[in-house]
């Protein structure tokens, strides 16, 4: 996808001739990286940027930003719009952005907060900026001011990055798992490319952009492994264009726990062969995560899964589970995120902690509320005890109850196929002491109490 000029209403030196208007921007971010927060902010880029392979190494494109946003919606609950990703990658803000938004982008680079990622940084600013006391420019201010004189060139000077892909015929693009259930699983896509013409081509494993790998579109298989169990749906890319799409279900053998430092990581600490499931309840201890490597002195967060065909329409449908989350981490806004995975999207109610409930959020239907501006203080309490987290849906009529009181309920329109998945994702870690679910007519198609009966 190409990127679109800006228009004159954009810059108040909009009038001018391409080539003053170039240097009339090239003032503006100049006065813009006086900010001190600046080198944090393109820093904070650059590593979006290679976590999720923007525009394959060549930019970044609005399909980057779409994923990016809705990356950051559905797995830290917070919610940043289109347009505004494209004033920060675009340097066009008149101030610095929101602290809400910087410590959403930071999050998901598996920081705490914004001022987190700016003192575990500060160090290496501190080094560039004192190897480079006999440059005029500093080097820290270099390196993005070059960014930025190449972005607006780019934006002056016509198009850049045109994804000039052509389909002319029919593009096919199947899968077909090597193992029933369970991770690793490989999946043996087969493709035929032979009427696309593009300069390179990729399948995407789900939608997350990391999950991208090359592919030769002179052959027509390409062998991919998952490390997790969930309902994906694989892309098949031309340039940055998605040409054909295929579901990919893997179903877990049994709950499935990992844990990560950041969700845009991909490498993750399993419990393969561990026991996770005792004393009627589902739980990572932290002796535990400490015998599997994970350093308990990092911010770091767990999510806990259960796939299989349930058989379940997300029309019609009951779902009940107690949850609470443990002191593993100084936290003063714990959080749990609870999401029904369906076939074309998800469910979520996100819990917080009394007083933090700008953090919460739930998505019913393609309904989303965030706590940042709605009244979602229904969704905050006590997270460290036992909490019973309800939510039914009647004729794509949805309720969340919180300990056996209502909350919030909504009227949805879209049909969100069935549901194939749960997921908990905690802060920090947590336990998990009763799930069920149940089909239109109220039948139990699944539910786990956790005790073990040997």
């Amino acid at each position: 996808m190409s990127r679109q000029k800006p228009t004159k209403s954009s810059s108040k030196f909009g009038h001018l001739p391409k080539t003053e208007q170039f240097w009339a921007n090239i003032n503006i971010f100049e006065y813009a990286m006086k900010s001190p927060d600046n080198y944090h902010i393109e820093l904070c880029m650059k590593l979006l940027e290679e976590k999720f392979s923007f525009g394959n190494g060549h930019g970044y494109t609005q399909k980057d930003l779409e994923q990016l946003s809705s990356y950051i919606e559905e797995h830290t609950g917070y919610y940043i719009s289109l347009s505004t990703l494209k004033r920060v990658w675009k340097g066009t803000y008149k101030t610095q952005p929101q602290i809400a938004t910087l410590n959403a982008l930071v999050e998901v680079l598996g920081y705490k907060n914004w001022q987190d990622f700016k003192i575990q940084h500060q160090k290496a600013k501190l080094e560039e900026e004192k190897g480079s006391k006999r440059s005029k420019w500093p080097f820290y201010l270099a390196a993005p001011i070059v960014a930025i004189i190449l972005t607006v060139i780019v934006f002056s000077f016509g198009e850049s990055g045109a994804s000039n892909v052509k389909i002319e015929g029919p593009v096919s693009f199947s899968a077909d798992k090597t193992v029933a259930k369970g991770v690793p699983n490989t999946f043996i896509f087969e493709y035929d490319l032979s009427h696309v013409v593009a300069d390179s081509f990729f399948i995407q494993q789900s939608w997350n952009a990391w999950r991208k790998e090359k592919i030769d579109p002179k052959k027509e298989v390409y062998a991919s492994t998952y490390y997790e169990s969930g309902f994906h749906r694989a892309k098949l890319i031309a340039n940055d264009e998605v040409v054909a799409t295929q579901a990919v279900h893997i179903l877990s053998d049994g709950w499935e726990p990992h844990v990560y430092y950041s969700e845009a990581d991909d490498i993750f600490i399993d419990f393969k062969g561990e026991r996770f499931v005792a004393d009627g309840r589902l739980h990572l201890p932290i002796e535990l995560l400490k015998k599997r490597g994970l350093d308990t002195s990092r911010y770091f967060m767990s999510r806990i899964s259960h796939s299989d065909d349930y058989g379940v329409s997300s029309n019609n449908f009951g779902f009940k589970t107690k949850i609470k989350v443990e002191k593993a981490l100084e936290s003063n806004c714990p959080w749990v995120n609870v999401l029904l995975i369906t076939t074309e999207h998800v469910f979520s109610a996100k819990l917080v902690r009394n007083g933090c409930e700008t953090g919460a959020s739930y998505k019913l239907g393609e309904i989303y509320k965030s706590g940042k501006d709605n009244n979602l203080s229904k969704l905050g309490t006590d997270l460290y005890e036992w909490n019973d987290l309800e939510i039914k849906v009647e004729g794509k009529k949805a309720t969340i109850l919180l300990n056996g009181k209502e909350a919030y309920s909504e009227n949805y329109q879209e049909d969100l196929g069935n549901i194939v998945g749960l997921s908990y994702v905690f802060e920090g870690t947590g336990s998990i002491d009763f799930v069920e679910l149940t089909d239109e007519k109220g039948k139990v198609v699944f539910q786990d109490d956790f005790e073990v009966y040997e």
